[in-house]
Formats: structure tokens, sequence, C-alpha cells
């Protein structure tokens, strides 16, 4: 009887435990996992050079997240981005660039991440395109100088 009553009470407590786990959790807001540094950065991606138009939906669907956002930030994050292809493949695969100027700190960039917010019925299809097109990335921070 003892000894049901112990585990009785570490359930318990390990049911408060992780119940108060999540609620603080829950209240603090997601980290970013793409949050830019610096004033400026350069976001370099390629992409397989047979499914860019794929990707180019992808973008599309961000810049409308980013629109659409009830956050305010995700509309001046928009505000200081720009989107270029370039006419030059890299070992066959497009390559497109994001300028951003400036950068808002702390905020998230990750493209899926700021297509869940506003679409989250459609981001695994988005996901999917990206995914499949994604050929590698580079982010360049960049900072004013004098």
């Amino acid at each position: 009887m003892l000894r049901g009553l112990r585990v009785l009470v570490s359930g318990v407590g390990l049911a408060v435990f992780t119940l108060a786990a999540s609620v603080a959790a829950a209240q603090e807001p997601a980290k970013p996992v793409m949050a830019l540094d610096g004033d400026a950065a350069m976001v370099t991606i390629l992409i397989k050079g047979d499914k860019t138009a794929e990707f180019e939906s992808v973008i599309a669907k961000y810049k409308e997240a980013l629109a659409k956002s009830d956050n305010p930030k995700r509309k001046e994050q928009l505000a200081g981005m720009r989107f270029f292809k370039s006419p030059t493949a890299v070992q066959g695969n497009a390559m497109y660039i994001i300028s951003v100027d400036p950068v808002v700190k702390g905020e998230e960039y990750d493209i899926t991440r700021v297509v869940t917010e506003v679409f989250p019925v459609e981001v695994q299809e988005v996901y999917a395109k990206y995914k499949d097109s994604f050929a590698g990335r580079q982010i360049i921070s960049l900072n004013k100088i004098p």
C-alpha cells in the first residue's frame, strides 16, 4: 500500500513538473532559428536548376506571409528585403539572393517558420517544395562602416 502511494505521489509530482514546464514554454516566445546579425545581411540560396519554379512559389508564399502577418515586425522585415535571382548558374544550381537592409534584430527570418505563422495548413506543402529544391545556403552579416 505504501509503495503504491509513493508511485502515485511520484507520478503526480512528475505530471505537475511537466505541466509547469509546458506552461512556461508556452508563455515564452519561441527563439528564432534564423535571426540575422549585423546592420544588413545577404542570404544566398542555391536552388536545383530544375526546381526554380517551385522555389519561386515558396518565396511568393514567404512574402505573402510577411505582408499578411499580424506581427508588425514582419511588415518591417519585408520592407527591408529585396529578392534577386542571378543570371549565372553555380555548379548547375540557380542562385537567389535576399538582401536585407536593415536587419530587424531578434526576429525570425526562416522561411518555413514565418509561413507557419500565417499559413499553418499550407506550410507542409511549402516545406516540401523548399526541401526538394534546396541545394545550399550562405548567410553573410554586414555592418556599416563610417
